[in-house]
């Protein structure tokens, strides 16, 4: 919770208030969530939330839909409904697989069952980035798609890591249709909210914000 929070909420756990998985201390109030910061300037957007983890439907709120799952394969249809029946502006998805295959079988580049989770969430994806591919060329839509995780881990765990670089780097993929450059950016998390704000067309100055936009 405390990294979900950081992504979407653009602060780091010293202004969000949460240092672990719990919300009895969050400061959400003085540093509101993407969602909540677009629904003030953009009322109108169509936003929606999808996950299989009841806590991560908390981190944000002002919701047009947000709605819990059993198995990411349901999830997944019912993204691929959303983005072709009444496509939303923003859609959050968060894909819980790989994070149970860890803490299971290991942290590890080496577990096979760990390799075969972020396989099956990475098919997933191109399923819905072909859905978007197709909007783009049917609607002339344009989407930015952010890709990203939390944390990663060592052995099974992750908890009490943070001075662990198998736990606390992390990588994130912007991509949008017009930007090709395939560089490797050492930014930050709290980067990527300013970067979604941005492509949306939504100021984040002012906001004491801990990143920037990354383009």
């Amino acid at each position: 919770l405390p990294i979900w929070s950081t992504i979407l909420h653009g602060v780091w756990p010293a202004k969000h208030g949460l240092t672990e998985n719990s919300f009895r201390k969050n400061n959400y109030k003085e540093y509101p969530d993407i969602f909540s910061l677009l629904r003030k300037t953009k009322p109108d957007l169509g936003l929606a939330t999808l996950s299989n983890w009841d806590a991560f439907l908390q981190i944000t709120k002002e919701e047009t839909y947000a709605q819990r799952f059993d198995t990411d394969p349901e999830m997944t249809q019912e993204a691929l409904s959303l983005l072709n029946d009444c496509t939303p502006d923003v859609m959050l998805m968060h894909y819980d697989f790989p994070d149970d295959s860890g803490h299971e079988f290991g942290f590890d580049p080496n577990s096979l069952e760990y390799k075969s989770a972020i396989e099956i969430s990475d098919y997933y994806l191109g399923l819905l980035m072909a859905k978007i591919s197709e909007r783009e060329t049917l609607y002339n839509e344009e989407w930015m798609v952010v890709l990203t995780t939390d944390h990663g881990g060592l052995g099974t765990g992750h908890g009490g890591q943070d001075n662990i670089d198998e736990t606390r780097y992390v990588w994130y993929v912007v991509r949008t249709p017009g930007f090709s450059s395939t560089s490797f950016n050492e930014g930050k998390t709290v980067d990527l909210l300013p970067t979604m704000m941005k492509w949306l067309g939504v100021s984040s100055t002012n906001l004491n914000l801990d990143g920037n936009a990354l383009y």
